[in-house]
């Protein structure tokens, strides 16, 4: 019995403490209550959030979510790698929103500000168009936060055992961790190999003709790799009797507690209330 409450302190122990790559999908070990909180639970209040940010009829609502859930991810200690994504996202895409909204939107009438131009005398910006591009950014923004925020909280290996224990197939359950470790381990790849040519003499700081011969040098290895690592992964699984039927044992624990059962219905409940809210402000 000892054995294997020690076994079961070491999984969890390499899990925490492994070296990640660095990359902003990647898996931030930790031990907040969002971290703590079964991966099926952040899965669902994810998307319960997203349901309600895409129900809701002005930006006020996705505004407020997406300040709740940076303050969420900042209390995790994630902020950054979720910043980092929703920034370089969010800022071209608000600029080309609210531009093409702010002038084009079929319903605008109300003149938020206006530019004299020579040739078409003048071009306006309209109060309509820039609430509805605010509508659409804060809604993606909601999506991004909850998402990345269940990603790099959530270690793949947990939420596939915690998809199985639900009943999910073993099949898509390992989809889910496969797309999770799919850029990382991509990212890890090419940067062992780039490192690999630039100690072999490979110059990729020099011109544009040089740079792109250093990305042609880059991919034939990353993808002969990549299909090389498909290939024995999907040995080692077969090996380890993934496509057996029956009842399973897991070296990890993930716990279901009365809180993640809580926050699922909970979260379950929101979304009904908000789509009836809304479909009777319809009918009404």
């Amino acid at each position: 019995m000892s054995a294997d409450r020690s076994t079961e302190i070491d999984v969890e122990a390499l899990i925490e403490n492994a070296d990640g790559s660095e990359s902003v999908f990647e898996y931030r070990p930790g031990s907040t209550p969002l971290h703590r909180l079964n991966p099926v639970t952040k899965l669902v209040v994810s998307v319960a959030l997203v349901l309600i940010a895409f129900t809701l009829p002005d930006f006020w609502g996705p505004l407020a979510l997406s300040v709740a859930l940076l303050a969420l991810v900042a209390l995790a200690g994630v902020a950054k790698p979720v910043l980092t994504i929703v920034l370089a996202v969010g800022t071209p895409l608000a600029l080309s929103l609210v531009i093409i909204q702010g002038l084009f939107y079929p319903e605008n009438q109300t003149v938020l500000v206006a530019f004299g131009v020579p040739v078409i005398d003048q071009l306006a910006f309209y109060v309509e168009g820039v609430e509805f591009a605010l509508l659409i950014l804060f809604r993606l923004t909601v999506l991004m936060i909850a998402l990345l925020g269940t990603i790099v909280t959530t270690h793949p290996k947990k939420l596939t055992i915690a998809l199985m224990e639900k009943g999910v197939s073993n099949k898509i359950a390992y989809v889910f961790m496969a797309a999770l470790q799919f850029i990382p381990q991509m990212q890890s790849r090419a940067r062992a190999i780039l490192d690999a040519q630039q100690a072999r003499g490979l110059d990729t700081t020099a011109n544009l003709r040089s740079r792109l011969r250093s990305y042609v040098a880059l991919m034939a290895p990353l993808l002969i790799g990549t299909l090389i690592a498909t290939e024995t992964r999907a040995l080692a699984l077969e090996s380890r009797g993934f496509t057996r039927k029956g009842e399973r044992t897991y070296l990890l624990d993930v716990p279901d507690t009365r809180l993640d059962r809580t926050l699922r219905w909970l979260a379950v409940l929101a979304v009904v209330a908000v789509v009836g809210w809304r479909l009777w402000g319809v009918v009404a």
